[in-house]
């Protein structure tokens, strides 16, 4: 899920705060600058390419050397030793047959492209489909995650990120204080009426889930470098197995678990269309029991109960902190108004607390086919 329902960005670090309906592009000019900067033959085609975030534009060329995606980094997303960590860990994940689209190395051996202190990065291009809601490609979702965190648990170098998952934000009360306030400024009286109570229910629901996020001793599980955006429009799959793991924006070192909830959530979500207010309460249940069971069986440290058991309370948090604070920012929710948008979050919520038990029932190690989520 995300503000353009194709590409997620974790709800701990929003899109730029930029104008809602602009959409960045890369010049002609600074087109035939930077790629002069790589040794990939004749440009013989030039394209967008419009998914992902609108504030990082980016580009497929075709040349006589083959294909590539041209990105320039969104403005806030741009820091250079977060970026250079970021090439750092793809580097590493490459060298372990893990599946990166892979990096392009300019003329002069670099990775980067700065100009006019924006960043550019050029990957192989690579061909796939996108996660079509099977419990295999699902399964197959966990065990690249599993892998991913396996390979990264023990890295040598000193990472230039810090924790900054979505439990551990700190206004996540004070952005739903204001909401109303802000809605009002984008919507009638009528159009938010009784938008005091949803906020009150989202607020108790994220209260509650911290509060039991953190009786199992949160600080103390295990840590690795994660993704930070594991999600179905960051993969690429092929005849069942995923071939490319994209947009390594969001990396940072966390709790295992975050990035595995936050995945769960991502892969699981039920949308629609048009409108939200149909939307299906309900996540996809088999979606979260294959990605768990998939994780679990092919990681080399298995996930402990007390990990388990805070999978339900994540996929709030996660679910809470990415809407509230966009919603908080634009007064909607891409192009959802916001107050629709926050009254459906409420409904799954719902559906997430009354599921909570036969969740953590189903992504245990299996014992029965006991997993009937109605």
């Amino acid at each position: 899920m995300s503000n353009e329902l194709d590409n997620s960005g974790n709800g701990a670090q929003p899109e730029p705060a930029q104008e809602q309906d602009i959409m960045e592009e890369i010049d002609g000019q600074e087109l035939v600058m930077i790629l002069s900067r790589y040794d990939i033959g004749a440009i013989q085609r030039i394209k967008d390419y419009k998914k992902g975030s609108r504030f990082a534009p980016k580009l497929i060329i075709g040349s006589t050397k083959g294909r590539f995606l041209l990105k320039r980094r969104a403005a806030g997303r741009d820091n250079l030793d977060r970026v250079l960590f970021s090439h750092t860990v793809q580097k590493k994940l490459g060298e372990h047959r893990f599946p990166v689209a892979g990096l392009v190395e300019t003329i002069d051996g670099n990775t980067i492209v700065e100009k006019d202190g924006r960043i550019y990065e050029l990957f192989h291009f690579v061909n796939g489909h996108r996660f079509d809601k099977s419990n295999p490609a699902a399964a197959e979702s966990g065990r690249v995650l599993a892998h991913c965190h396996d390979l990264l648990r023990e890295y040598s170098d000193e990472p230039t990120v810090h924790n900054k998952s979505f439990h551990l934000i700190e206004n996540t009360q004070k952005v739903l204080s204001e909401i109303v306030d802000v809605l009002l400024n984008f919507e009638s009286v009528d159009q938010v009426e009784g938008m005091e109570e949803t906020i009150a229910y989202i607020g108790s629901q994220y209260n509650h889930a911290k509060k039991v996020t953190d009786s199992v001793g949160f600080s103390t599980l295990p840590t690795s470098v994660v993704h930070g955006d594991w999600h179905p429009g960051n993969m690429l799959y092929q005849d069942g197995e995923i071939v490319a793991v994209i947009d390594f924006d969001s990396l940072q070192v966390a709790q295992r678990i975050t990035d595995l909830a936050n995945g769960v959530l991502q892969f699981s979500m039920r949308m629609g269309i048009d409108d939200v207010s149909k939307w299906p309460d309900s996540f996809r249940g088999h979606t979260i029991r294959s990605m768990v069971l998939g994780y679990n069986a092919f990681t080399t440290s298995p996930l402990f109960p007390s990990e388990l058991s805070i999978i339900p309370p994540l996929m709030k948090e996660a679910l809470i902190v990415e809407s509230v604070f966009h919603v908080h920012k634009t007064g909607s929710f891409g192009t959802i108004v916001g107050s629709d948008f926050l009254r459906m979050i409420a409904r799954k919520l719902k559906w997430l607390d009354e599921k909570t038990e036969q969740i953590i029932e189903v992504i245990q190690p299996p014992t029965s086919s006991g997993d009937n989520f109605g």
